[in-house]
């Protein structure tokens, strides 16, 4: 899909030109990135103008808000602990306004099939992910093998409602896809 569009872009450029709507002096390689990054963002080619490039070039370059970044260093810090790092998919990140960061990461297990993991990076740097001591007497919540650590800190009560917080978990996988793609 994204060659598709790659390609129509390039192929509106080539048409444009043509047609003279594009000038002679810009630079192939600059019309290239200003396409590429329209066509991320699913803006047609024939959008793209100079100033919604610089938008959005922008956009891809403003710093991440201070809860996304936590939460992205959490599920880096996180994925380096899996079986597979490569397999790792994050359903959840959020983050409590006490600064806990609750993520329900999926994740390729010993025996090749796939655990979902509900865990947290508390707010004063430690790991309650059910490894250590405590974590390694205590028995799975669920026949798969996966745990929720999330009660007491990212969920209360009897019905086990989030606490107030943040949900960053677009904005961590857009991050995530961003780095992988460059």
């Amino acid at each position: 899909m994204k060659h598709l569009l790659l390609t129509l872009s390039i192929l509106t450029l080539a048409a444009s030109f043509a047609a003279g709507q594009a000038s002679p002096d810009q630079d192939a390689t600059a019309l290239e990135e200003q396409y590429k990054t329209c066509a991320k963002h699913y803006i047609p080619s024939e959008k793209c103008t100079p100033e919604i490039y610089r938008q959005l070039k922008n956009k891809d370059s403003a710093p991440l808000d201070p809860q996304t970044s936590s939460a992205l260093s959490a599920v880096k810090a996180y994925q380096k602990k899996l079986k597979n790092p490569a397999s790792m998919q994050v359903h959840t990140a959020y983050v409590t306004d006490s600064g806990d960061v609750c993520l329900e990461i999926g994740g390729q297990n010993t025996l090749g099939g796939q655990t979902v993991d509900r865990v947290v990076f508390t707010n004063n740097g430690k790991w309650r992910d059910g490894t250590g001591l405590l974590g390694s007497l205590a028995s799975p919540d669920h026949v798969d093998g996966s745990r929720n650590m999330w009660p007491g800190y990212c969920t209360r009560g009897f019905h086990q409602k989030l606490v107030p917080g943040t949900d960053v978990t677009d904005k961590v996988n857009q991050a995530l896809k961003d780095a992988k793609g460059n």
